[in-house]
């Protein structure tokens, strides 16, 4: 566009370094190394060399695809972000796959480790069964003996045995 063209309604503006970066999914020094090496169609405000800039969606998008160089320096740097993307989605599945096996390993672990519990429970279980049982036994012996030493005293005097 040379400034004599009408933007239409539907034409979006986009205002400043910022926006424009932001709409071609690139870094700000990235577009501005577009304008000045490779002819980014961008407008200055107030023909300031170094102001604030303008540029209009359609533009950019017709630049995109018009210029060869333009082509291939946009598709080189959404091939960098694509491959960076790849590699750390393998990577992800790669620390997925390992956390599994890992995930696999703890879960027997821990098996392991509530049937020994479970092992224990039931040996101290019947451990304190064969304690209530003698603590039972010998409460009988002492009763029972009890009432034998107690049946050798009738009215406070000690019985002869018989």
């Amino acid at each position: 566009m040379t400034g004599k063209e009408k933007v239409t309604p539907h034409d979006e503006l986009l205002s400043g370094w910022k926006d424009i970066a932001k709409y071609m999914s690139k870094g700000v020094r990235t577009v501005q190394r577009y304008e000045r090496e490779l002819g980014l169609p961008v407008r200055r405000l107030a023909g300031t060399p170094t102001g604030a800039v303008i540029a209009i969606k359609s533009d950019l998008d017709s630049w995109i695809r018009s210029s060869p160089t333009a082509q291939e320096s946009f598709n080189k740097g959404t091939r960098g972000v694509a491959d960076h993307l790849a590699s750390e989605i393998a990577r992800g599945l790669q620390d997925k796959v390992d956390l599994e096996a890992r995930m696999a390993g703890l879960r027997k672990e821990v098996s392991v480790s509530v049937s020994k519990v479970r092992e224990s429970l039931f040996r101290l279980r019947q451990q304190l069964n064969e304690m209530r049982r003698r603590q039972d036994f010998l409460a009988s012996v002492i009763k029972s003996h009890s009432t034998d030493r107690a049946s050798l005293f009738v009215n406070g005097k000690r019985q002869k045995p018989n």
